[in-house]
């Protein structure tokens, strides 16, 4: 079909809202094509919405005119939104904010921040209000590009809006999409001392995981380190001292172990702080784990050693040398050597289990251990080394059941699997050949 074909055959579409819209986008592409046809496609979609009966449809047609328009940089755009704006003053506050909403989005999504909130502020109804303004933030982030003077006049007009924001979470959503937009920019110091003006707890928690983990993927992290220790400290006194562990489980996953370390030896309830965040890294970032229990002291790793084990024996398949061998050196206490015994078991490095058991100290501890290690050489049919295991016993009687218990056990087994006739079937044979 030729261009006025197409224009032409609009008229059969019965909705008058939808045939305006067409008629607008059709005049966009035609506008993007460079073809004069533009003009008249624009033309008919402004007589169409003008001849809608119903005041409401008829603005909001209107509106998504514009919007094209808008898009494609005719600057009569700008006269039909004002249009909008004081025609829509006689309708219900209902009517009107749906429409100040849908003007204050078009606008947003076509680049027009300044026109976005001054529709937006229209709205009467507080949490529409505040969710519109939020958006046109949110929208307003794709075009912070260009020249010096027009970012500093966009972000004039992104802070118009954040003020004119009084609820929240919107107000604290609104931060965070500043901060994001400063940290784009390259003004690190602006977005960390943003953080600050966050009321919510989580949404401020949410804030300086997003700059810690950008300044990580940028490699500047260590830069700012000593500005977000101290914005942690001043948080921490506002939200309470857990949130210091939230704020070093960021540092810790961003590899900044020893900022992490810092602000857990700052918080009252640290114990749990350094178990929680070593079971985060196991899980989330393992490469970092060694270096975080090397930074602790004996009395932590400790703590933390007790939990990681237990993890690794639900989960030995995230165990690795450097892992283990951090927790043996940091964490002197010899039920983390009983946890490492039974580790290596479930690894199936026998030997290893038996190195560690024999270290230990405690003759209860140590008995159970060995135990393990007996019984595990009993499975692999390695009765001498499950009997030898079993003599280290210290205590006699320990020691002597379980003996008894392995070659008990041995004898079961070769009943059960026949190898006791194999073996009188050999010696009798064995006899023969001697005589």
């Amino acid at each position: 079909m030729l261009i006025e074909e197409i224009i032409s055959s609009v008229e059969v579409i019965r909705d008058p809202y939808l045939r305006a819209v067409t008629y607008a986008k059709i005049g966009e592409k035609l506008v993007l094509i460079k073809d004069e046809h533009f003009k008249i496609a624009f033309s008919k979609a402004l007589e169409t919405a003008d001849g809608v009966d119903d005041p409401v449809t008829m603005l909001k047609s209107l509106l998504a005119v514009g919007y094209s328009l808008k898009r494609v940089g005719v600057k009569s755009a700008n006269r039909i939104f004002q249009q909008v704006l004081e025609d829509s003053k006689v309708l219900s506050p209902a009517d009107r904010d749906s429409l100040m909403h849908t003007a204050a989005t078009y606008l947003a999504t076509a680049g027009d921040i300044s026109g976005a909130v001054i529709f937006a502020t229209e709205i009467q109804k507080p949490e529409l209000k505040n969710s519109t303004l939020l958006e046109v933030i949110k929208r307003s982030t794709a075009f912070m590009g260009g020249e010096q003077i027009k970012i500093a006049y966009k972000l004039r007009k992104i802070k118009l809006a954040l003020e004119s924001i009084t609820l929240e979470p919107y107000r604290s959503k609104a931060f965070i999409e500043l901060i994001k937009i400063h940290l784009n920019l390259g003004s690190h110091e602006k977005a960390i001392n943003l953080i600050e003006e966050i009321k919510g707890k989580e949404w401020a928690k949410l804030a300086f995981k997003e700059v810690v983990f950008h300044l990580k993927d940028k490699n500047i992290l260590h830069r700012y380190i000593p500005l977000l220790e101290s914005l942690a400290e001043r948080l921490s006194k506002k939200f309470g001292d857990e949130f210091l562990v939230e704020m070093a489980r960021a540092f810790a996953l961003s590899g900044a172990v020893e900022a992490a370390v810092s602000l857990l030896r700052k918080s009252k309830g640290n114990s749990r702080g350094f178990s929680e965040i070593a079971i985060t890294l196991i899980e989330k970032n393992i490469e970092v784990l060694p270096e975080f229990i090397d930074a602790l002291s004996s009395e932590e790793a400790g703590t933390a050693g007790k939990e990681l084990m237990n993890y690794l024996l639900d989960h030995p398949e995230k165990g690795t040398p450097e892992i283990i061998s951090a927790i043996k050196k940091k964490s002197p206490g010899e039920e983390i050597l009983v946890k490492l015994v039974r580790y290596h078991l479930l690894k199936g490095n026998l030997e290893s289990a038996r190195e560690i058991a024999v270290q230990i100290k405690d003759e209860r501890l140590r008995s159970v251990a060995l135990a393990d290690i007996a019984h595990s050489f009993l499975k692999k049919n390695r009765l001498a080394e499950a009997i030898d295991a079993a003599l280290e016993v210290r205590d006699p009687k320990f020691s002597s059941v379980l003996v008894s218990e392995i070659l008990l056990k041995a004898l079961d087994d070769n009943i059960k699997t026949g190898r006791w006739q194999d073996e009188v079937v050999q010696t009798a044979d064995q006899e023969k050949k001697e005589k």
